[in-house]
């Protein structure tokens, strides 16, 4: 069984929610001192290795930035019974930078997943990866990712085990290896069998893994070759070679539920892991899953980091046979029925605001955030608030401190020291 020891650690810390200080973090302290001064050395020191420096990363690192603050907008969560309240900051939602909004979205993703697409059948965890001279085109035209899903999808679809049925397939790209250095690969999870048209499944009897690492790696350099990213005679280097870099990974079929889901949040995880990153006045220390610790200058850390931050609208998460949206569509529509047209005029049902944070929070740490710590009894949301100087006056009221900014780091080149004399200010 999957096992997570974050969350371990976390579920023991957090008996009873407690709102988190984002500012307090070594990943706040790097952002919000090298916020500035990235863009004006990218052209010289990042470009040729990283591209031109996009706009979907300023804006990531500037939503961070006030991300999970009070003081730029919060909800009001009440208690009923005791007359108890809290505050709930605003979270930034954005992909690639921030720990927190990258938790919640892969608990929101496992639980669309078993909710809404995956059929109650056995899975596997799969993964597919490419050898190091293709994964740089990536970097700078992240479109090149979808030659990763055609071609993986295009050899579970050849390869499969039986001459009829379709196979489930979902994908999720991910670009970060485990020092956050530049990896695209994708994992998956593949159901264990196929899927007749009339909705009944066969469990595979034999999946030919060398088989379908052979076909993904034939499909992949002919995807790199017919849009001329590379030559004829790289594609037959790579192919003719023993070892050419690319590798397919077939877990076990899961055994229970708990595994699978740890699984589907797993394949959606952010690139960034909290607990592994600590900074000291110049550098930035980066803790392996084996205990490895790389050093990095905090400018080279960030534009490792906004390397992983993908395109607006960009689909980092693909459905395929059996489970594509198309096919889920047409079961859908097959299996509705006419619904009866009342003579009555419907009342429109009052808005209420969303708790999906709640139940993310819930989900992974096992605590509802909406239980009252005093009393025990249900709360609710019963406002949001963005006008600063009545946030302040509640923050006073509630005994929550202001957010004080943190101590900026030492900073290179020296040349551009002066102008961060005060530290940059977002509060």
């Amino acid at each position: 069984m999957y096992r997570c020891t974050t969350w371990s650690r976390a579920k023991r810390k957090h008996q009873a929610y407690h709102r988190r200080e984002p500012e307090r973090s070594a990943l706040y302290r790097v952002v919000s001192t090298y916020r500035e001064l990235l863009p004006r050395v990218w052209a010289e020191r990042y470009q040729a290795q990283y591209g031109v420096l996009r706009d979907e990363v300023l804006s990531a690192l500037d939503e961070y930035l006030n991300c999970g603050l009070l003081c730029h907008g919060a909800a009001r969560v009440y208690c009923d019974s005791c007359q108890h309240s809290f505050l709930v900051a605003f979270s930034c939602k954005k992909r690639g930078v921030c720990p927190s909004c990258n938790a919640k979205r892969a608990v929101i993703f496992a639980e669309h997943l078993f909710n809404d697409v995956l059929a109650q059948v056995p899975h596997r965890h799969v993964v597919f990866t490419i050898p190091k001279r293709l994964r740089s085109f990536g970097r700078y035209d992240r479109d090149t990712l979808g030659h990763l899903f055609s071609a993986a999808s295009g050899a579970v679809a050849e390869v499969r085990s039986g001459p009829h049925g379709i196979p489930g397939l979902v994908l999720t790209a991910q670009t970060a290896g485990d020092a956050l250095n530049w990896n695209p690969h994708l994992h998956g999870l593949l159901a264990d069998g196929l899927f007749n048209p009339d909705g009944s499944f066969a469990p595979f009897k034999l999946l030919d893994e060398a088989a379908l690492l052979r076909r993904f790696s034939e499909l992949c350099v002919a995807n790199f070759l017919n849009q001329e990213l590379i030559t004829e005679s790289v594609a037959a280097q790579i192919l003719s070679q023993e070892h050419s870099g690319f590798s397919v990974w077939l877990g076990e079929p899961f055994k229970d539920e708990e595994s699978a889901k740890f699984v589907a949040r797993y394949i959606e995880r952010g690139p960034l892991a909290l607990e592994r990153l600590s900074a000291t006045e110049n550098t930035v220390l980066y803790t392996t899953k084996t205990g490895e610790i790389h050093r990095y200058d905090p400018l080279d850390f960030l534009a490792l980091l906004t390397a992983q931050i993908p395109k607006p609208y960009e689909s980092i998460c693909r459905y395929y046979g059996w489970y594509s949206c198309r096919s889920r569509g047409e079961r859908k529509k097959a299996a509705t029925v006419e619904p009866v047209v009342s003579q009555l005029p419907e009342e429109p049902l009052p808005a209420t605001p969303s708790s999906r944070w709640a139940a993310c929070i819930k989900r992974v740490y096992e605590i509802d955030p909406l239980e009252c710590p005093k009393c025990k009894a249900t709360m609710r949301v019963i406002s949001f608030i963005t006008d600063p100087h009545a946030l302040a006056k509640i923050m006073k009221s509630l005994g929550v401190p202001q957010p004080k900014n943190p101590a900026p780091m030492a900073q290179s080149p020296p040349a551009e020291q002066e102008l961060f004399d005060d530290g940059p200010q977002y509060w």
